[in-house]
């Protein structure tokens, strides 16, 4: 888990060691959540056991697509954790961060539409891949 969450900082920027923008706590329950989500849209068993590790081992793909659900959710968290910042101004300086919000949710939206593209090419019955259904009609002569 710990290897996940570190290349989920990396992911979305997050250096500072010292003052992160957000907790492994959070950044766990956005795995988490990753977790069921892949399963249910791969069709795959994965789970975290009692010693916070995932099992079974991810496979590559797995392990981007995971990470991929988790970024999304992170994204959430950061728009959450941003939707109260402030704008200020003093003399000919001005702080505007409230739009902070808002590119978050635009990473997240792009985020989420990667995800449905790599969910998709590995899961065929994924999401809006409805099969072409040719109607038959019956009559009478």
């Amino acid at each position: 888990m710990n290897d996940l969450i570190r290349t989920l900082r990396l992911e979305y920027h997050d250096r500072d060691e010292d003052n992160p923008l957000l907790e492994d706590e959070q950044l766990e329950r956005a795995i988490n959540r990753a977790v069921i989500s892949v399963n249910k849209d791969l069709k795959r068993s994965y789970s975290i056991n009692g010693d916070g590790n995932l099992v079974p081992d991810l496979e590559d793909d797995d392990r981007e697509v995971l990470l991929l659900y988790a970024l999304i959710v992170v994204c959430r968290m950061m728009q959450a954790k941003t939707a109260r910042n402030f704008s200020f101004s003093s003399g000919d300086k001005k702080v505007d961060k409230t739009k902070q919000p808002s590119y978050w949710a635009e990473l997240g939206r792009s985020y989420l539409s990667q995800y449905r593209q790599a969910v998709s090419e590995r899961n065929p019955e994924y999401g809006g891949n409805i099969p072409i259904v040719t109607p038959l009609i019956y009559g009478s002569d």
